[in-house]
């Protein structure tokens, strides 16, 4: 028995309108993929399945672990198709404990996924679904409850009544199954609905049905399900992170002046005592020391700052 993690990244993206594959745009300095991989090593995964399609090389390039698996899903039929071309690797008797996330939402935090986790072992479930309440839901699929509040299934919002459209509870894509029960449901699932696509979300109405338990856990920040779509949704999760860098450095002992006109790299490293002055683009792996001071209107890229330096107003460098 292990904790593996499947990543979904085999889709374009179009609507970035971009020729690059939407889940290696950096975001803060790293691809957006990078931030899901990170954080699920983070939590103990043992495994990670990437599943690519368009641009494959690309995304492999752009990243190097060696518990990081590659599966190449040539046409893309839906995310149950995408997981389906995982099952091979993943010997059925083990009963692996398999967590599902899109590759394209950097912002899921650590502490979320271990709640997802704890969840998921606590009521013996089959699958569990992370949720988020959100105010507009639009296209996301919607989590259908029980009169006692339990989950009876999910519909995809391409396929939900007026009346299930305006239901606020969503699934985020997110999902922890054992292994046994995804993989001999997921041989049932077929492409009976409007995009006539494999769903993994059939695999949580195959098991209800079959009278396995399903659980729950809503995300206490709906920003974290946030996945990038376009390039609007790219900006507004670049500033998230950069805000959240700049949190990181105040708290490890860094005074940044004025956080709002400053922006850090999530690749970038700052001793403490440092003085980072507004105007401030720090990208790539920069390393700065430690009592350094950083003027005004400065941008550094791959440079290496030492201890007690002083860089005057308007410096570039970049390496």
């Amino acid at each position: 028995m292990g904790l593996k993690a499947v990543i979904l990244a085999a889709g374009k993206g179009t609507r970035m309108k971009s020729e690059i594959l939407k889940v290696v745009h950096q975001v803060a300095g790293k691809p957006i993929v990078n931030y899901v991989l990170d954080t699920v090593l983070n939590i103990g995964v043992e495994d990670v399945y990437l599943v690519v399609g368009h641009q494959a090389n690309l995304v492999q390039q752009n990243i190097c672990h060696a518990n990081a698996h590659f599966v190449i899903q040539e046409d893309q039929m839906g995310t149950g198709h995408a997981v389906m071309q995982v099952q091979p690797l993943i010997p059925i008797d083990n009963n692996d404990t398999i967590m599902v996330l899109a590759g394209d939402c950097p912002l899921i935090e650590e502490e979320t996924l271990q709640n997802l986790l704890a969840i998921h072992q606590e009521s013996n479930a089959l699958g569990t679904i992370l949720t988020a309440i959100m105010e507009n839901p639009g296209g996301y699929g919607r989590i259908l409850r029980g009169q006692m509040g339990t989950v009876i299934g999910i519909k995809e919002a391409k396929d939900c009544t007026s009346e299930e459209k305006e239901i606020q509870e969503i699934n985020t894509g997110v999902y922890i199954f054992d292994s046994q029960a995804l993989f001999e449901n997921l041989q049932y699932v077929d492409t009976n609905n409007t995009q006539k696509e494999f769903y993994l979300t059939d695999v949580i109405h195959l098991i209800k049905e079959s009278g396995g338990a399903i659980a729950a856990y809503c995300a206490e920040d709906s920003n974290e399900v946030i996945g990038i779509n376009t390039r609007e949704d790219l900006a507004n999760i670049s500033k998230i992170i950069y805000q959240k860098n700049n949190i990181h450095f105040m708290q490890e002992g860094i005074t940044i002046i004025d956080p709002n006109s400053t922006f850090i790299d999530s690749t970038v490293k700052i001793g403490g005592d440092t003085i980072i002055s507004p105007f401030t683009i720090i990208k790539g792996h920069t390393v700065i020391g430690t009592h350094c001071k950083i003027g005004p209107h400065t941008f550094i890229e791959n440079g290496t700052i030492v201890n007690e330096t002083n860089l005057p107003p308007f410096t570039y460098i970049q390496h």
